[in-house]
């Protein structure tokens, strides 16, 4: 996001109306990878291609606000790797949680994660 887009964010949030209307788009990154012609795996892992594929997309519309911008989201996976989940990282799906809990009653054996320390979450 350029410094102009982040004013008129701003001045939308505010209630101004602007002419043009800004346009944002959401890319958060479950179709930024395929799109970018690569794996999700290979996007989640490799710096360079992570950073190749959200300069393409920028670089391809300029005028278009992308939200949050350069970021990248191991799907469903952080919080529950907190709690103890084994994270499944199939080649060209985003990953997702495996069970930890197979019944209700058994929720009272999971411990608070420290989210400084626990699963995925201090990145």
């Amino acid at each position: 996001m350029t410094d102009q887009q982040w004013e008129d964010l701003l001045r939308v949030l505010a209630g101004e109306r602007l002419e043009p209307l800004p346009v944002g788009l959401l890319i958060d990154s479950p179709w930024l990878p395929n799109w970018a012609g690569m794996s999700i795996l290979d996007y989640l892992t490799s710096d360079r291609l992570w950073l190749e594929a959200n300069l393409k997309v920028v670089r391809r519309s300029p005028d278009v606000m992308f939200l949050p911008g350069f970021w990248a989201e191991y799907g469903m996976c952080t919080e529950p790797s907190a709690w103890g989940s084994r994270c499944i990282w199939p080649e060209n799906e985003f990953p997702h949680a495996g069970r930890v809990v197979f019944d209700y009653q058994e929720v009272e054996r999971l411990k608070k994660p420290d989210c400084r320390t626990d699963g995925l979450c201090p990145f």
